[in-house]
This record gives C-alpha cells, sequence and structure tokens, in this order.
C-alpha cells in the first residue's frame, strides 16, 4: 500500500461566547483537517491545531508531503521519525504538523486492520473519557452560574483560568464554591502568568478553595522556578506547556517540577509521542490529562484512543468541544454526564461530512489565539510580578 495523496483544508468552527485567559481571548477553534489517501482506496483522515493554522499548513503542504507520497502507511514509527529528523532546527511548529498526519496514518493502520487505534496503542483500559467543565475569566457570579451547570450536567470536575487580578479570582472561587458546594473538584489554569513569588501568593491565597491542582503558574521554560513553587505550595502543580514534547516531559521529571503532565497530542507530536509521555509519567508515579487546543471533533476522537489506551489519565481531560457551533463529523460527539463514549470502528471512528468541511472553511472569524484586540498596543506577558 502506497500513499498516493495528501489534502489540507483549514476550517475554523465559531466559538459559542468569546473566552477570556491570562493571554488573550479566543473566539473561534481553528483547524487543519487533513486526508491521507492510498492505492488501495483506504484514507485516512487527521487535524492539525496550534496556534496558527496557516503556517502549519505551510509545513504540511511544502516541508512533510515529500515524505509521504509514494510511502507505505503503515510504517507510522519510520514516517514520524523522518519527519522530526527533518525539522530539528524548528521543532515545534513541525511537531504541530506531524501530529495531524500521525493521526491519519493511523487511522489508515486501523481501518487496514479493521480494529480501533486504541488496540494500536496498548489496548483500552476504559471505554469511556470524562471530560471537564471549562470556565474562563468572567464575571464571578457568570462563572457561577455556569459551574452549577456543569454539575447538573453531570460534570464531576471543572477548569476555571486565572491569572489577570487575584481579587477577581477569589471572588470568582467563592462564588463558584457557594453555588456548588464541596464535591465538584476544581483546577485553575494561569497560563504561565505569573513569576514564582507571585504564584506562591497567590496559590497560597486559592487553595482554601480545595483546588485540585494548578496549571503552569510560571513560564514553560523555567523548570527550577516551577520546582520552587512546587515546594513551597500544598497544592499539586501542573506542567501544561511545559511538558509538550517528550524531551520537555522528561527533564521536568529529572527536576521533579511538576505532579501532574497536561498533555497534548498536537504539541507532543501525535498519539503515539502522547502516549509515551503518559508512560514516562507513569513510571515516576505522576498523573496525567489530556489538554486542548479547541479540537474539532477529528483531533478530539483521535485523543480518545490515547486516553483509553493509559491507566495514567486519572482526572477529567480538558476539551472546548461543548462550546464550539457545530462541528465537520457526520455525527458529532455526544457529551453524556461529562462523558463521551470511545469510538468503537476501525481507526479514529469518525467520519468528516464533506458539506460540513466545506462550510467550516468558508467561515470569517478572528484566528488569533492570544491578545484580547489585535490593534492594542497592549500585549500579554508572561512570568508577571503581582
Amino acid at each position: 500500500m502506497k500513499i498516493t495523496n495528501v489534502t489540507a483544508t483549514r476550517v475554523r468552527i465559531p466559538l459559542k461566547y468569546p473566552v477570556k485567559w491570562s493571554g488573550g481571548t479566543r473566539f473561534s477553534a481553528p483547524a487543519l483537517i487533513l486526508q491521507i489517501e492510498t492505492d488501495e482506496g483506504i484514507a485516512g483522515i487527521g487535524e492539525c491545531v496550534g496556534p496558527t493554522i496557516p503556517t502549519i499548513e505551510a509545513v504540511v503542504e511544502h516541508e512533510f508531503k515529500q515524505f509521504l507520497i509514494g510511502r507505505d502507511p503503515l510504517k507510522t514509527e519510520l514516517l514520524v521519525r523522518r519527519m522530526e529528523e527533518f525539522a530539528r532546527n524548528w521543532t515545534q511548529i513541525g511537531t504541530y504538523a506531524i501530529s495531524g498526519i500521525e493521526i491519519a496514518l493511523l487511522d489508515i493502520k486501523g481501518k487496514y486492520l479493521n480494529t480501533p487505534v486504541y488496540n494500536l496503542l496498548g489496548g483500552a483500559c476504559k471505554q469511556q473519557i470524562e471530560y471537564a467543565g471549562y470556565l474562563f475569566i468572567d464575571e464571578p457570579e457568570e462563572n457561577a452560574k455556569k459551574a452549577l451547570a456543569y454539575k447538573n450536567a453531570g460534570y464531576k470536575e471543572v477548569k476555571l483560568k486565572v491569572g489577570r487580578n487575584l481579587h477577581q479570582d477569589i471572588e470568582t472561587l467563592e462564588a463558584i464554591r457557594a453555588a456548588v458546594g464541596s464535591s465538584l473538584k476544581i483546577r485553575v489554569d494561569s497560563n504561565m502568568n505569573w513569576n514564582v513569588p507571585t504564584a506562591v501568593k497567590w496559590i497560597k491565597a486559592l487553595q482554601k478553595f480545595d483546588l485540585q491542582y494548578v496549571e503552569q503558574p510560571v513560564p514553560e521554560f523555567d523548570l527550577d522556578a516551577m520546582a520552587a513553587v512546587r515546594r513551597a505550595v500544598d497544592v499539586p502543580i501542573a506542567a501544561d506547556e511545559g511538558c509538550s514534547t517528550v524531551e520537555r516531559a522528561l527533564a521536568h521529571i529529572k527536576k521533579e517540577a511538576c505532579d501532574v503532565f497536561v498533555i497534548y497530542v498536537s504539541e507532543a507530536g501525535g498519539l503515539m509521542r502522547a502516549r509515551q509521555i503518559a508512560a514516562m509519567a507513569d513510571a515516576a508515579c505522576m498523573w496525567c490529562t489530556m489538554g486542548t487546543w479547541a479540537e474539532t471533533g477529528v483531533a478530539t476522537a483521535a485523543g480518545m484512543h490515547a486516553i483509553a489506551s493509559s491507566c495514567n489519565f486519572v482526572f477529567s481531560n480538558d476539551t472546548h468541544y461543548m462550546l464550539q457551533e457545530g462541528d465537520i463529523l457526520t455525527k458529532p460527539l455526544e457529551i453524556i454526564n461529562g462523558k463521551v463514549d470511545v469510538p468503537q470502528s476501525a481507526g479514529i471512528g469518525v467520519q468528516i461530512d464533506m458539506q460540513k468541511l466545506e462550510a467550516f472553511s468558508k467561515t470569517d472569524v478572528r484566528e488569533s489565539v492570544f491578545f484580547d484586540d489585535i490593534g492594542s498596543e497592549d500585549m500579554p506577558r508572561i512570568g508577571q510580578i503581582l
């Protein structure tokens, strides 16, 4: 079997409302949808997400396609490794492109072998994937209402973006706890917005609300800072932006810089690499959850196979799926009581609706993940002092 064609289509799915975090405000879920065809009629679908879809598209089209056309798609590890080596000097942006390609290759392999992708990764440990409700920076009363709605819908955990204003964060958590009680687990994420003394002060001010953990309190490149914060507070610390690759995850383990890995298929470089990070964490007695770049149903379903294949994803996982205005799948994923059934069909187990794909490829929504106002001279900064 040989690869005959690779097609990439940009899409943008609007969010139901703008979502504000410490680094900016998002309005859409942008993605690059890949279709890889073979000479035996088996086609695989994948999805690239990340900070700049046009650049990722250029990498797929002009850099990586040459490693795919005419090659055997079943040689997944070899193809991924060749692309990784080719992108050695621009690893991170290359990784976003590789991840979508690898998903499509595994989709082909699963269809060829007539088995779900999770069986290619070690077999399923679970048949349902649990997700956390997602809360962003908003007025305390609004977030309290949304948290209660998530609880009433069956969600067991929520994630709250924090980090712009300490007093607002305290008021927000007070309002949420008053609305939902103590049973709903709450994690918070500042997206690298603090330096060490700010992080310690902020976390100590919030820990009375029984936080599950705090994500990436300091810049991702400063492992010593992460370790210092971890030693100074009584709340578990999670590496998000900091554990993007296998190499970075290993560095966190060596530095004892965190308790939890928030793993991204897109930043790890695919399902296999994400699974490797989870295995490393397991060996180091650390826990995992899956992060999100606001994927469509294609990458969301693919990520479910990685989660299902590991016993170490013990928390509810991240998704923007419930916040998106539609999807490109023939049968959208259903979140019931905060859970989604793992697809059981061969491959990643979902199919693209070509009419929806075309419609969302024409959506005119601001794509920038960062900045509240792209025309303003203000800009987000990381590692700020309180």
